[in-house]
């Protein structure tokens, strides 16, 4: 027993069993600061104003009895103790909430198990306080907790538990923790086993376990072992943590990364295939569109680096195209192409950068052309859609396969292959088109056109909610 002083109640009406209490922690030092209640008023009196360890209290007092003692500490290990072994009344005071029961003897041997039953009772009710903490941590945790015994069957569960598994407690007591897993015939998206990053730099392993409705979540897992004072193995303790959502941030970090890795090692590439083609194109004198290629790869530079800032205003975008079609007319007569735009039956207005638009239908409508075959026609149509307006540009050129356009927007080696058939304009172009829709919040796809040969382009951007009906008209440009 350690040397541990304790504060003793003790409750006796025999004062000659007083004495001999006293006189045998006396003499055997017991470390006990005891007072003595002569009754139930007495004891009721420093029960009210101290505490105290432990309570030893004769089962007959003069004004009552020791389960009257039992009724005001709830808090206090209580040992009774009696002259008459009646086993009927042990067993009632230990229902009433007595840790022990002790017969009084003629040789007072009794009082020689006093300390040890103290001291038990003490621990007990130290374990006690103990597994009660406990107990109310691992029910307010936020992570899923269960316990089963060394057979798998589960025992406990805790309330994040049933909240995570979706069971309530009395579905899944007794049942066996296979459970939770998953099968392996479930496919390869839900493995059970996998390794992720834990919080630092290192990796921990995963797993994957199945709620009621048969879904599939990742958790992190810890188990530990729950021993007797044997040091046998009689239960195992699960800790299990929803890591759903760090599974989804590490994916969307690991998308991003590669989606950064594959944009720079394009512009790598497209700056030395520019380089090569300016070298080309001065060799040869062409110095305009030499010019234009490299404003081109500075406009992609600056996207790349989020170094543009559009200068929104609003206006009517029919006036735009309008005029950027009468520009290209010239270049679009050098080959024999008829150009033309077509408005909606409703005024548009947009609320975009007016020079960068105008760089986007440029783009688009000088590939359209030069991608289209002599004597063939480049319409440009401007469509309502709700709270979008929708520019097609049909060219008269080759029709392409249904992933080209994606293609050649994003993919280095096509970009390349433009640079090597003398067409870089058209792969800047494009690539710096699509960007800029995206900025102003667009979209940029394309169709085959529905009639003959050739392919539309098109993109959508939001329009500002005032229209205005007009009638429908056609801007034309004929090239003899």
């Amino acid at each position: 027993m350690e040397n541990v002083k304790y504060k003793v109640l003790l409750i006796e009406d025999n004062q000659i069993e007083q004495r001999m209490f006293q006189r045998f922690v006396e003499t055997n030092s017991i470390p006990y600061d005891c007072i003595i209640a002569g009754s139930v008023s007495e004891a009721k009196q420093f029960l009210g104003s101290e505490k105290f360890d432990i309570v030893i209290s004769d089962h007959d007092l003069g004004d009552g009895t020791a389960f009257d003692i039992l009724e005001l500490t709830k808090n206090t290990p209580i040992i009774v103790v009696t002259g008459a072994g009646d086993e009927e009344t042990a067993v009632k005071a230990w229902k009433a909430g007595a840790y022990d029961y002790l017969i009084k003897d003629v040789d007072q041997n009794y009082l020689k198990a006093i300390p040890i039953t103290v001291e038990n009772a003490i621990n007990h009710k130290q374990m006690e306080k103990r597994l009660q903490l406990l107990s109310g941590a691992v029910m307010s945790t936020e992570d899923s907790v269960y316990i089963t015994d060394m057979k798998g069957i589960i025992i406990f569960v805790n309330k994040a538990f049933c909240k995570t598994y979706g069971y309530i407690e009395e579905e899944i007591v007794g049942k066996n923790s296979s459970i939770l897993w998953i099968q392996k015939n479930q496919g390869e998206n839900t493995r059970s086993v996998f390794q992720t990053r834990s919080f630092g730099s290192g990796w921990e392993v995963g797993f994957y376990h199945k709620r009621k409705d048969d879904s599939i979540f990742p958790i992190s897992l810890s188990r530990s072992t729950i021993k007797d004072s044997n040091r046998n193995d009689v239960a195992i303790v699960g800790v299990a943590r929803d890591i759903s959502e760090r599974i989804l941030i590490e994916d969307e970090l690991r998308t991003t990364s590669l989606k950064f890795k594959k944009r720079n090692q394009l512009h790598n590439d497209i700056a030395v295939l520019t380089a090569e083609a300016i070298r080309k194109l001065l060799a040869v004198g062409n110095i305009d569109r030499a010019t234009t290629l490299i404003q081109d790869y500075l406009d992609i530079s600056k996207i790349n680096a989020d170094k543009i800032e559009l200068q929104r205003k609003q206006f009517k975008f029919s006036v735009l195209v309008s005029q950027v079609v009468e520009a290209l007319v010239p270049y679009a007569s050098k080959n024999n192409i008829e150009i033309c735009s077509h408005k909606s039956d409703s005024e548009l207005l947009v609320n975009v950068d007016y020079d960068r638009m105008a760089q986007i239908l440029s783009n688009l409508i000088h590939r359209a052309i030069k991608l289209s075959n002599a004597n063939s026609r480049v319409e440009v149509y401007i469509k309502d859609n709700k709270n979008e307006l929708v520019v097609e540009i049909q060219d008269g050129g080759p029709t392409l396969g249904p992933n080209q356009i994606h293609t050649l927007i994003n993919n280095s080696d096509w970009i390349k292959e433009q640079f090597r058939t003398d067409r870089e304009d058209i792969a800047l172009g494009l690539r710096i088109a699509k960007e800029l829709i995206e900025m102003h919040g667009g979209r940029i796809w394309t169709e085959h056109a529905k009639k003959g040969r050739g392919n539309i382009t098109c993109f959508a951007i939001p329009t500002v909610d005032v229209r205005r009906k007009v009638a429908m008209t056609m801007d034309s440009a004929n090239i003899n």
